[in-house]
């Protein structure tokens, strides 16, 4: 049984990724320096950060088929692995008793396949070394991480149910750390990567990225705007690389529909520096799976960096009876009065309800409480407000953590939908 495969999609090579300089020097090599060290497993393959903080995978390259994906059993059965030096694994004393999961790179039901179950089931075994797992949060690992992953588990936009993925950590200047009794400190990851590679039902080959992040210090970026922890955002390849250090094949960077701009996510204010055009990255929240986009997608027009209004909280589980009793609030947080006759706000169904012929003075806030067809769920969902012409003016999102009977949920103040208790 074969370790990632570079030709795995039909009519395209893709190898795995290389390393920018300044992340090479912290890349596991063989003992002779030669080289990075390629573990290679069943359907994946990976290389090691070994530098002693991080000692996680620096990218997971995985060949999924979905023709031949079957039904294991989990094994949970953690363990080093013994062609890499212990010192460079993070091992289960850096999981026990806190939040952080061990978070599976090349996920164990995607990797799970072969022409027969014990094929498939030596596949779901061999998921589980540390060489494999970064430290992910719990509600990440088991919501919108684990979202991101069905979505990738059943596609259908690719013609033979060939797919290749590269999943990995990126860090930044502002991470947590755990630091088990007797053992050296490690960061946590600020965030994690996803790119997702297939050939289309007309043979090209077509790419999605994604970033989600899990800490909130690491949330703020060039465009300036505001942006969520456990949230997914569909985003560049170059932005990515940024990120992580990682270098991938012009085929994949051409392929993905997302590019670099001068106006971040269609907003109509252009980044400039002493006069100079900035190019930052598209990014895209998705909260389902229609919100990602693709080459011929219309891009939605985002001014949550340009107009003050803000959503600034909903109560979501009223005591009692949910409909006619959830409401939403809106305010204004900026210099001058705002009409926002004709505006609407929508749920992550897209619902939309007028919210009114209301002027708001600065400081001035509104709740909204015929919400018509927007149900908020308990479980998590979206909250939309676009203005008279279609522009996105607000995009807030919940978890049911966040959600208490009878108490609002709040957008403004500051928060950490990660809810950590370390």
């Amino acid at each position: 049984m074969n370790a990632y495969d570079p030709n795995f999609l039909d009519g395209f090579n893709l190898p795995l990724p290389s390393f920018a300089p300044h992340l090479q020097a912290d890349i596991v090599e063989d003992l002779d320096l030669t080289g990075a060290i390629i573990a290679d497993y069943v359907h994946y393959s990976l290389a090691m950060n070994g530098a002693e903080e991080r000692r996680s995978p620096v990218f997971v390259a995985l060949n999924i088929d979905q023709n031949l994906l079957k039904k294991t059993n989990r094994t949970d059965r953690w363990r080093i692995d013994p062609r890499i030096a212990p010192e460079f694994q993070l091992d289960n004393a850096y999981y026990r008793n806190n939040d952080w999961d061990r978070g599976h790179m090349a996920r164990r039901t995607s990797a799970a396949w072969g022409a027969n179950t014990p094929e498939a089931q030596r596949a779901s075994n061999e998921t589980f070394y540390y060489t494999n797992a970064c430290l992910q949060h719990a509600n990440l690992n088991q919501d919108e991480w684990l979202g991101l992953e069905d979505w990738v588990y059943a596609l259908e936009l690719d013609k033979d149910g060939k797919i290749t993925s590269y999943s990995g950590p990126f860090y930044a200047d502002y991470d947590r750390s755990v630091h088990p009794s007797g053992q050296p400190l490690a960061l946590v990851p600020a965030g994690f990567f996803k790119i997702v590679c297939f050939v289309n039902k007309q043979d090209k080959l077509e790419v999605r990225a994604f970033i989600i992040y899990q800490d909130e210090k690491a949330l703020a970026d060039k465009s300036g705007r505001k942006k969520y922890n456990n949230q997914v955002y569909q985003t560049t390849v170059a932005q990515i690389e940024e990120l992580t250090g990682l270098q991938f094949e012009p085929e994949v960077y051409h392929a993905n529909p997302m590019k670099h701009c001068t106006r971040p996510t269609n907003t109509t204010s252009e980044r400039t520096v002493n006069g100079e055009p900035v190019l930052v990255p598209e990014m895209i929240e998705v909260a389902k799976p229609s919100d990602i986009q693709n080459e011929i997608s219309a891009r939605q027009t985002i001014k949550d960096d340009v107009v003050d209004i803000f959503i600034s909280a909903a109560l979501v589980n009223p005591r009692g009876k949910d409909r006619g009793n959830e409401w939403i609030a809106l305010i204004n947080l900026g210099a001058e009065d705002v009409d926002l006759t004709n505006w609407t706000l929508t749920d992550n169904q897209d619902h939309p309800v007028a919210v009114g012929n209301v002027t708001l003075a600065p400081g001035e806030s509104v709740v909204i409480k015929q919400l018509g067809k927007i149900q908020l769920g308990n479980n998590g969902d979206v909250i939309k407000l676009y203005d008279d012409q279609g522009a996105r003016i607000d995009w807030v999102n919940y978890t049911d953590k966040m959600v208490k009977p009878g108490v609002p949920v709040l957008f403004l103040s500051p928060r950490d939908t990660l809810d950590l208790r370390v």
